[in-house]
């Protein structure tokens, strides 16, 4: 801030944010350590995934089926290949034989480097399982292969009989027509054996064509063997790790608008005697235990004291640190009665100086509501209560508030959560 300029009231202190981060950084850690020990049961609780793998060698197409003027017809694309062997006829076998929904979620399908090698995996969490579905995926990729060989070899055999079928008629019109002379007696004869040479050869290629094996391929290794894993074994530990520390932020953000400690309690109360005391054990602190407090209190001289929370209306445990202060001024010799505003008019307060130098006051609210501050600035002098829950802004305000009515603030009690529970007795007097 530069000099000379005022302080916003709703400024906040940069080392507000360093304590928030300080306090916040044990549950962080914590929340994220519980969310990456749970992230690491959910991994063991994981079920096994076992994979097959089956290699299969992928046999050229044979050459009766390439096509007039196509170089190099008898290869293949692996490519084509691969889509074959996850194609809908493959897919339903492999779901019959493995009984497993969503088959292509199995499926990992991989091509060996300069070779004419398919392999095929298939995952499952069934050790049986992951076997069939490797072995009926190559097996049935094969005999759909060989079944379109079988059926382009047999069309290739039709197509050669329907060409003979066509020489044949055109050696049926190779008739003389007319008187026939030396010279259309010898054409007749070339043009008869120039189609009998081609249906000679049409009936050679037709046989070669059906003796010809429709060779698909091999199935180099069939499942051989299975590997163990557990799908993305580190994403669990992960998310958990990172959503624990979520929730760990989380958590410090709202503690980091509460009170933490007695510390936390000096900072927002300058000046003031800070007592902690754990909330069930009233009754059990001895009075030298408010001691902080009551020496300020005997010090004003006459007046009446008030015990409030800051924006809340009391409690057993407030009515019971009343009467704890009570003790603790009687035994330091000064006469002191407890009385519970929630049950008493404001009018009815002790007006004269000798009731009002031994009197302890029980709010009917907070000081930050208009009851509350009226009766602070009739009494003159506040001891607040609060607990680790309480909002420093709530804390705060209420400081601000006691300070516009002219009232003192004579200290805090801070009531902490442990302790053995001890029924409050309450001593009030009205």
């Amino acid at each position: 801030m530069k000099p000379g300029r005022p302080a916003r009231n709703d400024a906040v202190e940069l080392s507000a944010y360093l304590r928030a981060m300080r306090r916040g950084l044990v549950a962080v850690v914590a929340c994220a350590m519980v969310g990456a020990i749970i992230g690491v049961a959910w991994t063991i609780r994981t079920p096994k995934v076992y994979s097959s793998t089956s290699a299969v060698l992928v046999a050229d197409a044979p050459l009766y089926l390439a096509r007039k003027g196509e170089e190099g017809a008898k290869w293949f694309t692996i490519d084509t290949e691969a889509a074959r062997l996850i194609s809908a006829p493959v897919l339903a076998a492999t779901q019959k034989a493995t009984g497993e929904e969503d088959i292509r979620s199995h499926l990992h399908i991989s091509a060996v480097p300069t070779t004419k090698v398919l392999k095929a995996t298939y995952s499952s969490t069934s050790r049986a399982a992951a076997e069939k579905g490797a072995a009926t995926m190559t097996e049935t990729y094969l005999q759909l292969r060989r079944d379109e060989f079988e059926a382009r070899r047999d069309h290739r055999v039709e197509v050669i009989g329907q060409q003979i079928a066509t020489l044949n008629a055109r050696l049926d019109e190779t008739e003389i027509k007319g008187r026939p002379t030396p010279a259309k007696k010898a054409e007749q004869n070339a043009s008869r054996r120039a189609i009998a040479t081609q249906i000679a050869a049409r009936q050679a290629e037709s046989r070669a064509v059906r003796v010809t094996s429709a060779y698909p391929g091999a199935v180099l290794r069939v499942g051989g063997t299975t590997t163990a894993t557990r799908a993305n074994p580190m994403v669990p530990p992960v998310a958990g790790l990172v959503l624990g520390g979520l929730a760990g932020l989380l958590i410090a953000l709202i503690r980091s608008s509460r009170l933490g400690g007695a510390s936390d309690v000096s900072r927002l109360v300058p000046g003031s005697s800070v007592v902690t005391l754990p909330r069930h054990r009233f009754g059990r602190p001895g009075v030298r235990t408010w001691d902080p407090i009551t020496t300020g209190v005997l010090g004003i001289g006459a007046g009446t004291v008030m015990v409030a929370p800051p924006d809340r209306p009391p409690t057993d445990l407030e009515r019971s640190a009343a009467d704890q202060l009570s003790a603790a001024l009687r035994f330091h010799g000064r006469e002191a009665r407890v009385v519970d505003h929630s049950v008493l008019p404001t009018d009815t307060i002790p007006q004269d100086g000798h009731s009002r130098a031994g009197t302890v006051l029980v709010t009917s609210g907070g000081v930050t509501t208009e009851p509350g501050s009226v009766l602070a600035a009739m009494t003159g002098n506040v001891v607040l209560i609060v607990t680790p829950q309480t909002r420093q802004r709530v804390l705060a305000e209420a400081v601000h508030r006691i300070g516009e009515v002219g009232a003192t603030i004579q200290g805090v009690v801070l009531l902490t959560r442990f302790g053995p529970l001890v029924p409050a007795v309450l001593r009030r007097s009205t």
